[in-house]
């Protein structure tokens, strides 16, 4: 509710008229986006020999992992030492390190799939005007 008036002008609550659609895609669109970015920084559960693990993917953690796989492709036969979430070190091979930065990027490019797909149907129901079905849109 808002601070209006009544018919005869004195003040009184009134409905909040609801967004505009191209204003409320805007703010789904935003939604989403804060969404996406924060499941890419949950990370993913990755098995470590017999352990399961998160293995984080902020963006500095990224970093870490590219460099991490660049050098596994130069140095083939040392060993790398990865430390996950839980704070524990894990040695891994140079195509284990390899395999892990491309599970990181797998997870991440799934996020990105879901926030297109997400935004797809945000522009379907904003161009059919279809206001309920764009509120209903959620991560």
């Amino acid at each position: 509710m808002q601070r209006g008036a009544d018919e005869n002008g004195r003040p009184t609550w009134v409905p909040i008229p609801p967004a505009n659609l191209a204003d409320l895609a805007a703010r789904k669109r935003a939604e989403l986006d804060s969404a996406r970015d924060a499941a890419i920084n949950e990370g993913f559960t990755h098995t470590f020999g017999e352990t399961d693990d998160i293995v984080q993917t902020r963006q500095r953690d990224r970093e870490n992992l590219t460099g991490l796989a660049v050098s596994a492709q130069r140095h083939t036969d040392e060993v790398f030492h990865f430390r996950a979430q839980s704070n524990a070190t894990y040695e891994l091979t140079a195509s284990e390190m390899l395999a892990l930065a491309d599970a990181a990027q797998a997870h991440v490019s799934q996020q990105y799939a879901k926030s297109w797909q997400r935004k797809a149907e945000i522009e379907a129901a904003l161009e059919s005007e279809d206001r309920e079905t764009l509120e209903a849109i959620t991560w």
